[in-house]
């Protein structure tokens, strides 16, 4: 469970460190240690998806 959404968590940290961690948990509602024992939903990962786009203003890989 929330393996999927925490390589969200790695994209964003490697591209905008802590501060965008505190971004992404603000925008998913998921900080991430909550993350990483959610389902890995579609639902879930749609929301990612769109914040991780938002903050870093690309599209993610596919994970």
């Amino acid at each position: 469970m929330g393996e999927q959404l925490m390589e969200y968590y790695a994209i964003v940290e490697d591209e905008q460190g802590l501060s965008g961690k505190m971004e992404l948990a603000k925008k998913t509602n998921l900080p991430g240690t909550k993350a990483s024992t959610a389902p890995d939903s579609e639902e879930n990962i749609e929301l990612f998806r769109e914040a991780v786009t938002e903050i870093l203003g690309e599209q993610p890989p596919h994970v």
